[in-house]
């Protein structure tokens, strides 16, 4: 049976397309792609990018993206690791959005039986660590008990939290689009409004975005002047941390 990859690079070659031309009208670098069909996606990119790269490449090769991005799913769930599919609709712009939520599920082939005796190897080593707790404790009372200090002169050392570095987000159109940009740690609103082709807008990031977008394809993204892919091309939104 043919893998993702080697469909791929047939898809292509029966097209008469080259690498470079694929990645020039699909706008996905072509290393992405010599890897795609390569059949290796042990890439530097989340799960959800690979999912929006793979359904653009395939349907600009004219082939089913879903057919595609289950068949990634299967290859994830073979290698132990965890799939989350995130649901996508249309786009409301106005401040009632309600946020898209991911299902997480479970990865396939575990057993009632290895899950029950996982959890039982983890009962075994939490109360190991309680038992280890409780012994010193208890050595520290006996042998290096100090009489207690009166609660008007304790004065505990304020913990120091570092605030985490602010990042510049750049989000130019490659041609009109809308965006709007939302803070996740406050909701603050960032960004919401249209950008004209060839306009760029630039914010702050503090922590996660929210990122949503009229026409992904429309939209290139940089954080601190590295360029990152959208992960789709139409109506959608989409988390950057």
């Amino acid at each position: 049976m043919q893998t993702i990859g080697e469909k791929l690079e047939e898809a292509r070659k029966r097209k008469g397309i080259s690498i470079r031309e694929a990645a020039e009208t699909t706008k996905i670098r072509s290393d992405y792609l010599q890897k795609f069909e390569a059949n290796s996606f042990d890439i530097d990119l989340p799960p959800l990018y690979i999912r929006g790269f793979l359904r653009t490449y395939t349907r600009y090769l004219d082939l089913d993206p879903d057919r595609f991005v289950n068949d990634y799913n299967a290859l994830l769930t073979n290698e132990g690791k965890p799939v989350r599919r995130e649901s996508h609709g249309r786009v409301d712009f106005g401040e009632s959005a309600r946020s898209t939520e991911a299902v997480e599920t479970t990865p396939a082939g575990r057993s009632a039986q290895e899950r029950a005796l996982m959890l039982k190897f983890g009962l075994l080593a939490g109360g190991g660590i309680v038992v280890v707790v409780l012994i010193i404790l208890l050595a520290n009372v006996l042998f290096f008990h100090t009489p207690a200090k009166s609660a008007a002169s304790a004065q505990p050392a304020a913990a120091t939290v570092q605030p985490e570095a602010s990042q510049t987000l750049t989000l130019t159109a490659i041609d009109t689009t809308r965006v709007k940009v939302v803070q996740d740690l406050d909701g603050a609103v960032l960004f919401n409004g249209s950008l004209a082709r060839g306009e760029s807008k630039t914010v702050k990031k503090q922590g996660k975005l929210l990122i949503t977008v009229e026409s992904g394809k429309n939209l290139r993204m940089e954080v601190n002047g590295r360029s990152y892919p959208i992960p789709l091309e139409g109506y959608g939104r989409f988390a950057l941390d």
